[in-house]
């Protein structure tokens, strides 16, 4: 092939390539420039389970019933509930979620009776050791509810009282 003939091609390459990139160069772009740009998430995203906070009563509704427990096949999730004196019903003290083990199954938010469960919206987790990935999902909660969890942890603490004797 003659000196010639490669320039040409050279050229026409070259406009090919120029012609691709001022058609693209008004189009939407396909990446985000993250960290400074947040992606936006589809209402299916589904990611690592949360509690609700319900505007009535701005904290959670978690009954710690147990039942997302027992059907997690990935045996993630651990809770911890109290009933104390002049309530109707049990509330959650702990609620700890390994999202290392979760497989985003959803069975948990299904079977909750009290529909208090959703998908987060996390997207961004990372770490190096498997304890990072143990959430605490009352942390949020923990200002509404000081008084209960306080009240909770010392009715834990006090000591069995002896029956009354007859």
């Amino acid at each position: 092939m003659s000196y010639f003939k490669q320039i040409v091609r050279g050229l026409a390459g070259l406009f090919v390539g120029m012609g691709i990139t001022l058609r693209n160069l008004f189009r939407k772009p396909v990446t985000l420039e993250y960290p400074h740009q947040k992606p936006e998430l589809s209402k299916a995203y589904r990611s690592a389970i949360a509690l609700i906070r319900f505007p009535e009563t701005n904290t959670h509704d978690c009954v710690a019933c147990m039942q997302c427990v027992q059907i997690c096949p990935s045996y993630c999730i651990t809770i911890e509930g109290a009933k104390l004196e002049g309530q109707k019903r049990k509330r959650a003290t702990e609620f700890k979620v390994d999202y290392s083990l979760c497989s985003v199954c959803g069975l948990c938010l299904d079977v909750c009776p009290t529909t208090t469960l959703e998908y987060s919206k996390l997207y961004d987790v990372a770490g190096y050791r498997r304890d990072e990935f143990v959430y605490d999902l009352l942390e949020p909660f923990v200002e509404q509810e000081k008084d209960f969890l306080d009240k909770a942890r010392a009715a834990q603490n006090k000591p069995a009282q002896d029956p009354p004797r007859s």
